[in-house]
């Protein structure tokens, strides 16, 4: 980049759900637009291109892109901005930043590159990188998600190997929610996503969370309660899936707070307090049994 100069990236939104009839702003991202976002966010963490700041429009596809961008890339997605309208004084207020990603939908960033001077057919998902200096912007590249390879590198930007989904997604955590009684520990169980099968609360490291802090946010979504994470995991153990091997630290929780149901996120799940011995019985992953015997 040359010496004063500003590097924009303006990102397409990703595709949305077919046959939406909500509010068109709340129109969410489809499984294509996912994966949109995720080839272009780990194109930008192969080519060292963390964003400084990241600004979207207030639409949840253009929020969702950006926060699958940015996980893919290696990057925390916490502290995206949200603007009403990106096409009105953004490009001024940034103009001292050294990189900044800008994501909104299609026709937002045909505006903004109008507004800079710039004209570009775009396409959903697509990635526009430019330079503005003080005598002008240009293009310096338009990634299109489409040429992009399928597969991920792992376990970082420049891995060797290729899998099905981003890194992280290979890197999770798990917390054993449980309390005492005078009879002895009960853990808290809840229902799969599916209904089928009891669980507890699992779920992938999102960068920028530790195991640990990211075991309390599962909690909190899939069971519905929060209490005191130990410090340490009971233990990890390994599992199959997207085409690979996901490994999962495991912590206690003593629970300390049980959410009402208006509080909790997946109130559609079921819940239920049983003795630490059945809670091993019961739960879908055997491995989870030798690590309850330890609270």
């Amino acid at each position: 980049m040359t010496k004063n100069a500003t590097e924009l990236l303006l990102l397409c939104a990703g595709a949305g759900a077919k046959d939406w009839d909500g509010a068109k702003r709340r129109r969410p991202l489809r499984t294509k637009g996912k994966r949109q976002a995720q080839k272009i966010g780990a194109w930008m963490g192969q080519h060292g291109l963390r964003p400084l700041k990241t600004l979207t429009t207030t639409d949840e596809r253009a929020m969702a892109t950006a926060q699958k961008a940015l996980k893919a890339g290696g990057w925390s997605a916490q502290g995206v901005v949200q603007s009403p309208d990106l096409t009105k004084g953004v490009i001024p207020a940034i103009a001292d930043e050294d990189r900044v990603l800008l994501v909104a939908p299609k026709k937002t960033v045909a505006d903004l590159l109008s507004s800079l001077g710039v004209q570009e057919n775009l396409s959903l998902g697509v990635l526009v990188r430019l330079e503005k200096t003080p005598t002008g912007t240009k293009i310096r590249e338009v990634i299109d998600p489409q040429d992009l390879p399928d597969l991920f590198p792992y376990p970082g930007p420049d891995g060797p190997e290729r899998r099905e989904r981003p890194a992280y997604y290979y890197n999770q955590s798990a917390v054993i929610p449980f309390r005492h009684r005078p009879e002895g520990k009960e853990v808290l169980i809840t229902g799969s996503s599916s209904g089928r099968h009891w669980v507890v609360p699992k779920g992938i490291v999102d960068p920028g969370l530790s195991p640990a802090e990211s075991a309390r946010v599962e909690a909190r979504e899939e069971a519905g309660v929060e209490g005191n994470v130990g410090a340490g995991p009971l233990g990890t153990f390994t599992y199959e899936k997207w085409g690979a091997v996901c490994e999962v630290e495991v912590y206690a929780m003593e629970v300390t707070r049980i959410l009402p149901a208006d509080a909790w996120e997946e109130s559609h799940r079921q819940r239920t307090w049983v003795p630490a011995e059945t809670a091993a019985a019961m739960l879908y992953q055997k491995a989870f049994g030798p690590l309850i015997a330890q609270l």
